[in-house]
């Protein structure tokens, strides 16, 4: 009779084959840039300034930029806090994750947009803090601390490392610590970081690269000089930057724009480089040459990739992506599941791993598993164990389910066959 139970119960396990298609994950992926302004137009509705077209639709990611440089000599009226809430409902019922950016100025003019004092810009953020808090679980990240042209943290007088400390410190406390930031390059990250952050500051804070490949240096985003001789805080070799992002940067989103340099960037190049970037998002429209070049190119390799565009694959490997390669049961008490993140970056948002039992008669058991999927790290396999000493029936179905912890937002796996959940194997009714 033991034998026989046995031969009733054996565990099989499910094929499992990496896929190359579009997974629409949160948090990662292309995104179109939306211009408001705070000042409200006249009563014009919001839909009217941002028209979604039917790619922009397709993207699960907006970064939204709004204008504040009316307000540069004064506080933000009501009537415009107010509108800003109605630009950020906007993309919340539209779907969209927002990528946030709030600037005095957006034609390159920063220090002559901007307010004259930093107690004018430290109120701004006060008061734009109270705004966007009922938005803060849509918000990806808030790029920049206001300042500079186009808000990307050059050309300004706000710069210096006194006041840039003291400004991302009043934002953070402004967003309560509830949302990723970012500044644009290592150096400045390194400087805040040495420059006295509130607790928890570093955890929540990431880089947005405006200038990728856009030169050597990254349009400033790197400098040329060793980081022996440029010190911590300065601005090192364009090698040495990438190994520190690598190192340092893989637990917060971190993103940005191509620009067309010459030559122009192969895609196998750029992979490598965007994942030692931990790269998360990207301008879809940014520059069109080097998009265009990568649309042109084919990958050619072995296995699910071979055929597909340049840009495609580069688009799929933003971020997080998950593969289970291998699924094994351990003396019939512990499933072995090995799960590697082929993609760029990291899952940086809190999600929870739940084992589906699931049974003949079309009964569902849902069992929560004690497993970080954010230790899942790009490039690297990991191990996942779950319990499955009760529950084995003849005619029974495991699978896996992944979930995002805020919203309850499926986290899809990167394998053939793979919808809200994988299939990891079961137990044939002989």
């Amino acid at each position: 009779m033991r034998i026989r139970f046995r031969e009733k119960t054996a565990f099989e396990a499910a094929r499992c084959m990496e896929s190359s298609g579009e997974l629409h994950n949160p948090g990662q992926g292309w995104y179109h840039v939306y211009t408001f302004r705070a000042k409200p137009d006249g009563g014009r509705p919001v839909e009217e300034e941002a028209w979604l077209d039917e790619s922009c639709r397709q993207e699960q990611l907006a970064l939204v930029l709004i204008l504040i440089g009316d307000y540069r000599a004064c506080e933000i009226p009501k009537e415009a806090l107010l509108h800003i809430g109605q630009i950020l409902e906007f993309f919340r019922r539209n779907g969209k994750e927002m990528i946030l950016r709030f600037v005095y100025d957006n034609e390159g003019k920063g220090m002559e947009r901007e307010p004259l004092t930093v107690s004018m810009v430290k109120r701004h953020m006060e008061q734009i803090g109270g705004a966007i808090r009922p938005y803060m679980e849509d918000i990806l990240v808030l790029q920049g601390i206001f300042v500079g042209n186009w808000g990307e943290m050059h050309g300004s007088k706000f710069l210096g490392r006194d006041s840039m400390c003291d400004l991302m410190n009043t934002l953070y406390r402004a967003t309560e610590g509830r949302c990723f930031l970012a500044v644009r390059t290592p150096a400045q990250w390194r400087t805040v970081a040495d420059g006295s952050a509130e607790p928890g500051l570093e955890e929540r804070l990431g880089l947005y690269n405006d200038g990728i490949f856009g030169s050597e240096t990254d349009m400033g985003t790197y400098g040329t000089r060793t980081r022996a001789q440029a010190g911590e805080t300065g601005s090192w070799s364009r090698g040495e930057e990438l190994d520190w992002q690598e190192g340092c940067m893989d637990m917060t989103p971190n993103g940005g724009e191509i620009l067309s340099g010459q030559p122009l960037t192969g895609y196998r190049q750029a992979a490598e480089v965007l994942g030692k970037m931990h790269a998360s998002y990207l301008n879809s429209i940014y520059h069109p040459d080097q998009l265009e070049h990568w649309r042109r190119e084919t990958v050619e390799e072995a296995g699910c990739w071979d055929g597909i565009s340049g840009y495609d694959y580069i688009g799929r490997h933003l971020g997080y992506r998950f593969t289970v390669r291998n699924v094994t049961e351990k003396k019939g008490k512990e499933l072995l599941v090995t799960v590697e993140n082929t993609g760029f970056g990291n899952l940086c948002q809190e999600a929870e791993c739940f084992l589906v039992t699931e049974y003949g008669d079309g009964r569902a058991v849902l069992r929560h598993l004690a497993a970080d999927p954010g230790e899942w790290r790009s490039g690297q396999e990991s191990l996942l164990r779950a319990d499955i000493s009760e529950g084995r029936a003849p005619g029974s179905r495991l699978f896996l389910t992944l979930k995002r912890r805020a919203d309850g937002r499926v986290i899809r796996f990167a394998n053939e066959g793979a919808g809200d959940r994988i299939l990891l194997g079961g137990y044939p009714d002989r």
